[in-house]
């Protein structure tokens, strides 16, 4: 099997609202800036699926179709992930909104139920493009997973299938105390499951969190700025994302920053990022 798969990155936080959809978004569209022969494949573990929405999926037309729920659900064993996609280049694997259904499977399946999303990466994809995609290791250079608003079993499948954890913040005292049960949960996911599965493959997992919504100039703002310099320097991305209203308005065209506004404050930020992380 051809290895061409260089990274996967799991983009985790517990909190809403703190721009995961929108770092996967950007990242994905800073990748195919810098290269458009690269395959980046998406996938949506949020039974929001609004990063599903933003490229393209429409449940109701869709009916019927996989998503990457199906593949986590007991129905799916010995089977690949779904793949689409979408007009922007990139690649995805939509979410559904059965949740529920996928957190009551993944312990019904003849496999450690955090590492199910790992497990189905080693079948041919069923492929939706008419590509003739196989695996995903010999198909895509990139993976960037859109965690769900919780550390539940779906989020911990992530962790444990991905090379690299991504951690987006806000610099606040909520997100901030928040920061050490992500770290935890990580820590045991990589050296318990990770380490079982990857065998005499595996490498300890990156780490990174990236200060978002940033540049208010506030004393709340400087002061979760230094508590997170002080307690996670070890994790802290050199790069903070500023707050940008260009990220809505793109989302609303249904856009990645690069294609709506390449020369914003947050396209900036997300380029030096993507040059820090890759």
């Amino acid at each position: 099997m051809e290895q061409r798969l260089k990274d996967i990155t799991a983009v985790v936080n517990h909190k809403g609202g703190v721009a995961k959809t929108s770092t996967v978004l950007s990242i994905a569209g800073g990748l195919l800036r810098r290269d458009k022969s690269l395959r980046v494949l998406l996938i949506d573990l949020d039974s929001q699926c609004n990063l599903s929405t933003q490229c393209g999926w429409n449940a109701v037309e869709r009916k019927g179709q996989p998503t990457v729920f199906d593949s986590l659900c007991k129905d799916g064993c010995g089977k690949g992930i779904p793949v689409y996609k979408c007009d922007n280049g990139y690649y995805y694997s939509p979410a559904s909104d059965d949740s529920r259904s996928v957190e009551r499977d993944l312990h019904v399946q003849d496999i450690i139920p955090q590492g199910v999303l790992y497990d189905r990466f080693a079948y041919p994809v069923d492929d939706h493009t008419g590509e003739g995609l196989k695996d995903v290791i010999s198909t895509f250079d990139y993976i960037l997973i859109d965690c769900p608003p919780e550390l539940n079993d779906t989020t911990s499948n992530a962790i444990v299938a991905a090379s690299r954890v991504l951690i987006p913040t806000m610099l606040n005292p909520l997100s901030y105390m928040g920061l050490s049960k992500i770290l935890k949960k990580q820590t045991t996911l990589d050296l318990k499951f990770r380490k079982l599965l990857m065998g005499e493959n595996y490498e300890q997992q990156e780490v990174v969190i990236v200060p978002t919504m940033a540049g208010s100039n506030t004393n709340v703002e400087k002061l979760y700025t230094e508590e997170i310099q002080n307690s996670y320097a070890d994790f802290l991305s050199k790069v903070s994302i500023r707050k940008d209203i260009k990220i809505q308005e793109s989302q609303g065209v249904f856009k990645d920053i690069f294609r709506y506004a390449p020369y914003s404050h947050a396209a900036i930020d997300y380029e030096m990022l993507i040059k820090e992380l890759y």
